[in-house]
């Protein structure tokens, strides 16, 4: 309704027909108003033409002598019968002769009334009109005036003797009625005409105007309609105007301009395109042998007792995590460009983090001879929510730098806070790197933030870094809200600050940073060590079976008995059952979520487990969601993929100190053996598409992690089927439950990217974003099958898939033609022994899918979708 009452055609009537309405108005205004007098004074006229006729019937000398004892004289009658004859005019009520007596008054004299006449001599009500006629000049009431016979508007008519003097007046009563509906037929006349001119000339003239109008409107319109194509990035629309007026040479201009811009933009897609992808892909593929590389070398550091040996393999580690530093950098900037990063918000100890910042920074600075001095505010609140890992991202990047670009002099480190009025649970967290360093130009402050630019390359040439760094730090910066600061004077030091808004979950202050690190680092060594806790009992429930085999894979070293339900109602019936030491719920499950389930096992007070402490399990990791979960009910909660160290802490603190039993990591380090025996097959899943650390990290043991790659490469084709469906449905709530499910089992095996699109398309469910659905579910969907691909590559025995030999291009090229052949003959026996002998090959990646939709449309008998899938 906006856009109709914006566009420029309303606009145009809008201006038009106001302008025509005021103008007719104004006239038909003013004409009404000169009509109304004119008819008023018509009706006037009328009445005196008749005041006139009567005084002219009349003998002004018999008038002016006549008396009361005259009545029955012929002088009298003649008057009388003059008057009678006007008394009987159907339009006035009532004529009758007056006479100026000499002290002013006015008198009745003859009044040939046939019902109640006036008396001769009585006196006449006195009018401005009356007054006029007995001064020679006839005059009509401008008002009406009330006697005892009615109300009346009269006409007066003055009557002149042989001397042409006044001898008498001749007034004509008529009545108010009368002269009132003369005054209304008249004008309802006057009206009704000036409606059907008015309805004939806005008739005419909207006509014209909307001959006039449309010639521009139309034009425009298109040319509107095309713009906003332009604008939407579509320039294959045409705009052809032939006219040679202003919209024609705009019309020529605006399709120019976007012949040009469809060219541009193509070569500009095709490049960055280009570059993204060659960015991406030589990350991951740099990254693997880099991974493998520093994974060996850590083998070598740990086995040999050879000093010259791991001095060497100490430079390779260094000179190692250098080139992965980079690669990452080059990663992180393909995703930022790839919108495919998120800021995830989870509570995290801010004295933990400035003393990894200040260790990462330490040693470096140290082996330049630079001084590092650190400005901590002690009262800063120690433990905050926000996205700890890019907080870390950003001050080491600036700290790196600093240390870089300075020979000589200091490095130092500033973190403060400051209050939010409008905010107390929040403060922003101040945080500044200042060096001595070289500084930078004020013509090379641009360059600063530039992707690939380094500031004086030539006297940095021997610097090691991408240029990406500065880009990436005000990247994530600037998607938390903030923005990085620098103040720079060449040759003397440069420093760099930015300030980022964080909840804070607890006040207690970080105090002394020695004391606060002392602490971090027994909370570490409690995480490392192990216990057992054989007679505890723990409840987990989770609608997905990848999540409940994590769980318990993770505490599998505890020895903790573990039951498991997949609903929220199997949940309670366990717990109506059992006593548990400790319950762990999912919040997200279908039909009853985890605070249905936590206020139902709670509000039961014949549940042995209403006072058992219960976790909440979570994705949701955003600012707020502890005292969200807390003040439902729950004791604690754990965001997925969950972290095995936080769920060991986590199980220490809530499980009963009587069935816990501590002692050394030795079963750790049997944990570490495992870890180390990582199956050939697990290798060749890395890559783009799953991050094989991650998944061995999450699953506990890799045992555990196949297990886990098989649950979720069996669910690939069932979970397909059902987001179509949901999403063919326009069913988007079940389909965000899916989603939602998916996202944690990508997360926990590895698949990073394809989990993050997964918690994109959630958000956009829960927002009721269809439009992001539906221009990103079908890339989903292809990501999805992809890692299917990949798994179907490991999971397969010596006896299938991956043992067979992989069909080269030329049999695939003749293998395409025969089926094509088979087709066209509608040979189903032909087809059936193509498919049976290629059963004895690995069919190639670039034309597997092909090869599937081949072999589905043969068994369906559909030969025109093979001809056609073969054009």
């Amino acid at each position: 309704m906006n856009g109709r009452k914006n566009n420029l055609l309303t606009k145009i009537w809008i201006i038009v027909s106001v302008a025509v309405l005021l103008s007719s108005g104004t006239i038909c205004l003013v004409s009404l108003i000169q009509a109304g007098k004119a008819i008023k004074t018509s009706t006037r006229q009328r009445m005196l033409d008749i005041a006139n006729c009567a005084s002219g019937s009349v003998d002004g000398d018999i008038l002016k002598n006549i008396q009361k004892e005259d009545e029955d004289t012929e002088e009298y009658r003649s008057i009388y019968n003059a008057l009678a004859i006007f008394r009987d005019n159907i339009e006035s009520e009532f004529v009758y002769g007056i006479r100026e007596e000499k002290d002013g008054r006015f008198t009745f004299t003859v009044d040939p009334s046939l019902t109640d006449p006036a008396e001769f001599g009585q006196e006449v009500v006195k009018t401005d009109a009356l007054v006029s006629a007995s001064k020679g000049v006839a005059a009509t009431d401008e008002m009406p005036y009330t006697d005892e016979w009615g109300t009346f508007y009269s006409a007066y008519s003055p009557v002149f003797d042989s001397n042409g003097e006044v001898a008498g007046i001749i007034a004509v009563d008529f009545s108010r009625d009368w002269y009132e509906g003369q005054q209304r037929e008249q004008t309802r006349d006057t009206i009704m005409l000036y409606l059907i001119i008015l309805c004939i000339t806005l008739t005419l003239v909207g006509i014209i105007c909307f001959e006039q109008i449309k010639s521009v409107t139309e034009p425009m319109k298109r040319i509107t309609m095309v713009a906003q194509q332009y604008q939407k990035g579509d320039f294959g629309a045409k705009l052809e105007i032939k006219r040679q007026d202003e919209l024609g040479i705009l019309s020529r201009a605006l399709q120019s301009m976007a012949t040009s811009l469809t060219e541009q933009i193509k070569e500009a897609e095709a490049a960055n395109r280009a570059k993204s992808d060659f960015l991406a892909n030589m990350s991951h593929e740099i990254r693997t042998p880099i991974n493998a590389i520093l994974g060996m070398n850590e083998m070598i550091l740990r086995e040999s007792d050879d000093d010259t040996i791991i001095t060497y393999s100490e430079n390779v580690r260094t000179a190692g995590k250098s080139l992965l530093w980079l690669v990452n950098d080059i990663l992180d900037f393909s995703k930022i460009e790839a919108g495919k990063i998120e800021i995830i918000y989870e509570d995290y100890d801010l004295s933990g983090m400035i003393n990894d910042l200040i260790n990462v920074v330490h040693n470096r600075a140290e082996e330049k001879g630079l001084l590092l001095e650190t400005g901590i505010n002690n009262d800063i609140p120690r433990i905050l929510n926000g996205d700890e890992g890019r907080l870390k991202q950003i001050i080491t990047n600036l700290l790196t730098n600093a240390v870089k670009y300075t020979e000589k002099g200091i490095i130092g480190f500033g973190v403060g806070f400051d209050r939010i009025e409008d905010d107390p649970d929040s403060i922003m967290l101040n945080v500044s790197v200042r060096d001595t360093g070289i500084g930078i130009k004020e013509e090379d402050m641009q360059k600063l933030f530039k992707q690939f630019e380094r500031i004086e390359e030539s006297r940095n040439r021997n610097i090691e870094g991408t240029g990406l760094g500065m880009s990436i730090a005000q990247s994530l910066l600037e998607m938390m809200g903030s923005t990085l600061k620098v103040e720079s004077a060449y040759g003397v030091g440069s420093t760099f600050s930015f300030s980022v808004k964080q909840k804070v979950v607890s006040w207690d202050t970080i105090g002394d940073r020695r004391d606060s690190y002392m602490e971090h680092l027994s909370i570490r060594n409690r995480y490392r060590q192990m216990f057992t806790a054989p007679d505890a009992q723990i409840l987990v429930v989770d609608d997905n079976p990848m999540n409940l085999m994590v769980f318990k894979s993770l505490i599998k070293q505890t020895k903790v008995k573990t039951d498991t339900a997949d609903s929220g109602d199997e949940g309670i019936k366990l717990a109506a059952k059992n006593k548990y030491d400790m319950i762990f719920l999912d919040h997200m499950m279908p039909e009853k979520d985890g605070i249905e389930t936590l206020r139902e096992i709670r509000e039961n007070p014949d549940d042995p487990n209403a006072d058992t402490p219960i976790i909440c399990l979570t994705a949701n990791a955003i600012s707020g969601a502890r005292e969200t979960y807390i003040s439902e009910g729950f004791d604690d909660y754990l965001t997925k993929p969950i972290n095995p160290e936080k769920l060991e802490n986590m199980m220490l603190v809530y499980l009963p100190d009587e069935v816990i039993d501590m002692h050394s990591a030795g079963a750790e380090e049997g944990r570490a053996e495992d870890e180390k025996s990582i199956p050939e097959e697990l290798e060749k899943l890395r890559g783009d598409l799953i991050d094989v650390d991650a998944g061995l990290k999450n699953s506990g043991t890799p045992e555990s992690y196949v297990d886990l790659l098989k649950i979720f490469y069996e669910s690939v084709n069932e979970k397909t089927e059902e987001l179509n469906r949901f999403y063919e449905e326009n069913d988007f709530k079940n389909y965000t439950i899916k989603v939602h499910a998916l996202k944690s089992s990508a997360r926990i095996i590895g698949a990073g990217d394809f989990g993050e699109e997964a918690q994109m398309l959630e958000n956009a469910g829960k927002a009721e974003d269809i439009d992001y659905i539906r221009s990103h579910h079908e890339p989903f969907i292809d990501e999805y099958l992809r890692i299917k691909d990949l798994l179907s590559e490991v999971l397969s025995g010596p006896e299938s898939y991956i043992s067979k030999p992989e069909a080269d291009e030329d049999l695939m090229i003749e293998v395409f033609r025969e089926i094509k052949e088979a087709a066209k003959d509608m040979d189903c026996e032909r087809l059936d022994d193509i498919f049976a002998e290629m059963e004895e090959y690995r069919i190639p990646r670039d034309s597997r899918e092909l090869f599937e939709e081949l072999k589905d449309a043969s068994e369906k008998y559909e030969y025109k979708t093979i001809i056609r899938l073969m054009m």
